[in-house]
């Protein structure tokens, strides 16, 4: 049942995306029933929003150097073959344009997917079934964006396993975030005419390894507030 009730709210979101698109209302009706389901899970549905956890783990440090690090190798790795190349920049966008791709997007639809809807399948699926079913519908949602779907569904895939295992919205925010920031500032291009994609090739890979090696005993689960 949770599985229809998820996908009932995919097919919304992606009606109300074509709205918004073939209408040009700029994101404001994404934008605003985005805001109107976080209201409605925070208040209808008991579920307060809170970025903050209260309980931190000293080895979160190392988990934000982790999936930033490692999710910026995996970007550099992976945009030489599957982001597509027609992705605005930022000289196509105006200000409202970026503060909606580096703001409220990220905010909004983590919350919604990572925090709310994931959490929802989880309590009656397996993690690796709510994650790839979550990933579906997150990548139906930007079928009329320029987007990669496959890489729309990849970093779905990453971002939900990264908040199972923290429980922490901050690191999928600024995964989330990291992820628009990259994608239009046409980094790839820039990097990859200079030898300085090796250097920070091989320089996050250190990074990387570092943070698996500091976290690989932990258990962030048990600290946090969330439970499935």
């Amino acid at each position: 049942m949770k599985r229809i009730y998820f996908f009932l709210i995919v097919i919304v979101l992606v009606f109300i995306s074509y709205l918004d698109f073939h209408y040009s209302l700029n994101g404001f009706l994404i934008i605003s029933f985005d805001l109107f389901l976080v209201l409605y899970y925070s208040i209808i549905k008991s579920e307060p929003v809170s970025l903050i956890n209260l309980k931190v783990n000293f080895n979160l440090i190392y988990y934000l150097l982790f999936v930033v690090c490692f999710y910026s190798l995996y970007f550099l790795c992976t945009s030489f073959i599957i982001i597509n190349d027609n992705f605005l920049t930022f000289s196509d966008l105006n200000k409202f344009e970026i503060v909606k791709v580096l703001v409220l997007y990220p905010i909004l639809e983590e919350l919604i997917f990572r925090k709310y809807l994931l959490i929802s399948l989880v309590k009656t699926k397996s993690e690796t079934n709510s994650i790839l079913t979550l990933s579906v519908g997150f990548t139906l949602i930007h079928f009329i964006t320029n987007s990669s779907l496959l890489y729309v569904f990849l970093l779905s895939v990453f971002l939900s396993w990264v908040y199972l295992k923290t429980r922490n919205i901050y690191l999928t925010i600024i995964l989330h975030v990291l992820n628009n920031f990259l994608s239009i500032t046409n980094l790839i291009s820039y990097l990859s005419k200079s030898i300085s994609l090796f250097i920070i090739l091989s320089v996050l890979i250190i990074l990387v390894v570092f943070a698996l090696v500091k976290i690989k005993d932990d258990k962030l689960n048990q600290y946090c507030n969330e439970g499935k």
